[in-house]
């Protein structure tokens, strides 16, 4: 996937550790799925009670990683249909922010990202969908992404991002990384842990997503 590309200056170690992740989301990931395929099977009858179950499954892989890498705000967007255009019909393609997790006295963002036209973070989002991440350490020194406007109004200094994609590689949502009470640099191995997540839980919505597809 393209979020896991290999830099030709790692190390031997960093190889080494970018190499466990890779093997220990093969692992993991097929695991949550299948819990989470099971409880499909038994829980076919109530809509409600299979969204929550992924929800949860979702929310647990953001905890782990907020404590993990001692994070403000963690939070995952997806892409949409928002409406249509005049007069032809066709969707307007938007996203929403989903699910989201704070550190106390950390503002949640999730009510102003709503319904949010792709449009007006084509820039982003285009890096995103060619190179899988965009990492920002400190956004008062560089802003290549167009994103600084984005966080001024959610007072993040540090941004790291990751593209979700589905089980056929489909670009369907990103995973959000935010320090807002300092400047904050991931090292290599924090940063595999963020990329294993992202696989993980690209892994888990799209297993959602594809079951209600194949009813």
């Amino acid at each position: 996937m393209n979020q896991m590309k290999i830099n030709k200056h790692y190390t031997l170690f960093e190889l080494e550790v970018a190499i466990l992740v890779v093997v220990i989301s093969a692992v993991v990931g097929p695991l949550l799925v299948t819990r989470y395929r099971h409880y499909l099977n038994t829980k076919k009858e109530d809509p409600i009670k299979a969204a929550i179950e992924v929800n949860n499954l979702v929310e647990e892989q953001l905890e782990q990683l907020k404590d993990e890498l001692d994070a403000c705000r963690i939070w995952i967007s997806q892409f949409h249909n928002g409406g249509n255009f005049y007069p032809t019909g066709k969707s307007i393609q938007k996203f929403s922010i989903f699910h989201e997790i704070c550190t106390p006295g950390i503002n949640h963002i999730s009510e102003t990202f709503k319904n949010i036209p792709v449009s007006l973070f084509s820039k982003s989002i285009s890096h995103l969908y060619s190179d899988g991440e965009i990492l920002v350490p400190n956004y008062s020194k560089e802003d290549k992404y167009g994103l600084k406007t984005f966080a001024d109004g959610t007072n993040a200094k540090s941004s790291y991002l990751f593209a979700l994609n589905s089980i056929n590689d489909e670009f369907i949502g990103t995973l959000g990384i935010e320090y807002c009470s300092r400047v904050k640099k991931l090292n290599d191995e924090q940063l595999n842990d963020a990329r294993s997540k992202s696989i993980t839980i690209g892994t888990l919505l799209s297993a959602y997503l594809y079951e209600g597809k194949r009813k």
